[in-house]
């Protein structure tokens, strides 16, 4: 055999010899590893998602929606009324329609405000998850509004109730709106009506009432302190003590006089008219002849 291909023989066996030493390491070092895993370590198993929402259990959104800073009441009539605070006495800032596209899906389409309005305005979507077990709706910027079978307090909350007096009764309802009633001692006078109804605010002072219709002016109210009175009409004596003033309750000074209210507020409604100023404007009436 000749010296060059003796050599060459040579060389493949060793460079062969060296490729089985490597090979052999990597197993023997992935071995290593292997031994070094706990035997307790988990498998990583990869997570499989589930839907926050049921799409057979279907959601009833109809009664008030709330995210702390805004209010929406989804009527059964299929009307909504939204305001961008947190007080229902006062005027919403939107007023439209609702349709539900699915179970996790409805739309509110406001209606126009006038007559300016050269086209419709855009319908919004309310995009229902559920986080912790709560169904939120998120529509537009609007995030995080929660169901509630009824809506925050507000200040007129505290004098929700009727009110009576020699000259008649006022009902300030829960749901925004009064009925005034005189009585007939009072009718005679010729600045009072007999009677007249429509929505009511409180300001923190003043009980304003604003009777249905366009051409009647706002009628102030003051809420005032005054003792309490017995069935005779006499002052209620304090007991224990007789250098104490006796106690006082809030009465309401009204067209027709004082009034004292006659019973607690009654519970919150659940879904009521709230027959308040509507966003929507009337239409023009017709000029008297």
């Amino acid at each position: 055999m000749p010296l060059f291909a003796s050599l060459s023989s040579g060389a493949d066996m060793i460079d062969r010899h060296t490729v089985a030493l490597f090979a052999a390491a990597l197993v023997g070092g992935a071995a290593l590893a292997q031994s070094d895993r706990p035997a307790h370590a988990p498998a990583i198993v990869p997570s499989v998602p589930t839907l926050d929402l049921d799409p057979t259990q279907r959601i009833d959104i109809q009664g008030w929606w709330s995210n702390g800073t805004e209010i929406i009441l989804v009527q059964s009539d299929g009307a909504f009324l939204w305001w961008r605070q947190n007080n229902r006495f006062r005027p919403p800032t939107l007023a439209g329609r609702w349709d539900r596209q699915n179970y996790r899906t409805f739309w509110l389409e406001p209606y126009a405000t006038g007559p300016s309005d050269q086209e419709a305005p855009k319908r919004l979507r309310a995009a229902m998850h559920r986080t912790d077990g709560t169904i939120f709706v998120d529509i537009g910027d609007h995030l995080g509004f929660h169901h509630s079978d009824t809506p925050p307090a507000a200040p007129e909350d505290a004098y929700v109730g009727r009110w009576l007096g020699p000259g008649g009764a006022i009902d300030l309802n829960a749901d925004g709106s009064y009925d005034l009633r005189a009585s007939a001692q009072a009718v005679t006078a010729p600045v009072t009506r007999a009677g007249h109804s429509g929505s009511w605010t409180y300001d923190g002072t003043f009980v304003v009432l604003r009777p249905t219709g366009s051409e009647s002016d706002p009628v102030i109210c003051t809420v005032v302190d005054r003792p309490e009175l017995d069935p005779s009409g006499k002052p209620v004596p304090t007991k224990g003590s007789a250098t104490k003033l006796p106690p006082s309750i809030e009465a309401l000074t009204t067209p027709i006089g004082e009034l004292r209210r006659l019973a607690p507020a009654p519970p919150t409604p659940k879904s009521p008219p709230a027959p308040l100023t509507p966003a929507v404007a009337p239409a023009p009436s017709s000029p008297r002849p």
